[in-house]
């Protein structure tokens, strides 16, 4: 599979709680084997229903070598296709978002309708029948006005992950959003290391202090359910209607969680950000709801306003990170939110985590890097996904037919 051991090899042999051994995080090999293991076959945020609101609107997005296209079709339903030309394979739509009331390849003009039936195909032989060809399928859902995508031909259930979420997220009524702004950046650094550096705030205080004025940190206790002031806060949110708590699945994670004396949001000075406050949530501290959705978003909701954070490997060595702020979809900027007061932690932060999963890609690829422990007290969100990336390719090498799969596809990478 590569110039090192077996992947199942490394990945039975892993030291647990400790950092993954060098080739899972810069091995041309070992990032083939991750997009056909994992990015191939998970649910991964695609985007927003409010970035589509009208027929014909659409968006796209690159997963590994595969461009997905994510439209609103004339009867207002949300569908997904691989962004590829049923002819011979051009790829369709060139814009990361417009509107089309018909899809239409610009090599040969073969044309399909927005359920990615084909419609037109000109100059074609006799016998030639259209409505046997259509748009490959991407299987979609729909989570409180977010769009997920996964591309495997099985999609795995999204039931647990949305009956988590949705108590959660249904007081602040998502549907009924605007992206207000939207930061990308390319991160050179493997994805894991991206996701590992998301999980934790062990280096928060030192590294961003703009971010701790106002999130609360406290590792003194095993658990959020062990702390008598989390309690207390989850208490006082319940009594208001707002569900709160800690929700545990695979691959994802739920926790209500309070912000410093005095915060309201994550902005410069605690205070919210946004006048106007998303569907019923009150005005006083609520905290925010966060969640991680492996392997590729976490995101915050506040009372007034929500930050989403998604990541898509790009190489071995280099991450897509696209970051979106979302309002209340009548908030108008200057009147209702300054959108640098608005996007200022966040944005920064983002630029903090750049500098420093960049460096920790240069440590790792040294040939004095060995795997290190992770800390149990401060770590605990980062051994989860450690834990859940081994046994979910573990379980993909294990089957004949997608370890042949991820050998052949690695080799072409």
């Amino acid at each position: 599979m590569s110039r090192h051991a077996d992947m199942s090899d490394y990945l039975q042999g892993r030291k647990k709680n400790h950092s993954l051994p060098q080739p899972f995080y810069n091995d041309p090999a070992f990032y083939g084997a991750d997009l056909d293991g994992i990015f191939h076959r998970r649910w991964l945020l695609a985007g927003f229903e409010c970035e589509i609101a009208q027929p014909g609107d659409y968006l796209t997005f690159d997963v590994g070598r595969s461009s997905i296209v994510v439209l609103r079709d004339g009867v207002g339903h949300v569908r997904a296709f691989f962004n590829t030309c049923r002819h011979r394979g051009s790829k369709i739509c060139l814009t990361e978002r417009g509107n089309a009331r018909k899809l239409t390849c610009p090599y040969h003009q073969w044309t399909y309708d927005l359920d990615g039936r084909l419609f037109r195909a000109n100059r074609m032989h006799d016998g030639f029948d259209p409505s046997t060809i259509s748009l490959k399928p991407v299987s979609v859902e729909t989570l409180e006005g977010m769009i997920y995508v996964c591309l495997a031909e099985e999609a795995p259930s999204f039931a647990p992950y949305r009956d988590a979420l949705l108590p959660y997220l249904k007081p602040y009524e998502l549907r009924d959003v605007k992206v207000a702004h939207t930061q990308v950046l390319v991160e050179k650094a493997n994805w894991k290391l991206v996701v590992e550096n998301s999980r934790e705030c062990y280096h928060c205080p030192s590294r961003h202090p703009e971010f701790v004025k106002s999130f609360f940190l406290d590792y003194r206790t095993p658990t959020l359910e062990s702390d008598p002031k989390i309690v207390a806060f989850w208490d006082k949110c319940r009594a208001a209607g707002l569900p709160s708590g800690s929700e545990r699945g695979e691959e994802f994670e739920i926790s209500r969680l309070r912000f410093n004396d005095g915060a309201l949001s994550i902005t410069m000075d605690g205070k919210p950000a946004v006048a106007k406050r998303l569907g019923a949530a009150p005005d006083w501290h609520i905290g925010t709801v966060r969640w991680e959705h492996f392997p590729s978003m976490f995101g915050h909701v506040f009372a007034d306003y929500a930050f989403f954070f998604r990541l898509l490997p790009i190489g071995p060595e280099e991450t897509l990170v696209t970051a979106k702020w979302l309002v209340h979809r009548l908030a108008e900027e200057g009147r209702d939110y300054d959108l640098e007061n608005l996007i200022k932690v966040w944005a920064v932060t983002n630029e903090q985590d750049r500098d420093l999963v960049e460096r920790n890609q240069e440590g790792v690829n040294s040939i004095g890097y060995q795997p290190g422990p992770y800390s149990q007290q401060s770590e605990r969100s980062v051994i989860k996904f450690s834990d859940w990336y081994c046994s979910t390719m573990l379980r993909h090498l294990s089957d004949p037919a997608d370890a042949i799969s991820t050998r052949e596809r690695a080799r072409r990478v």
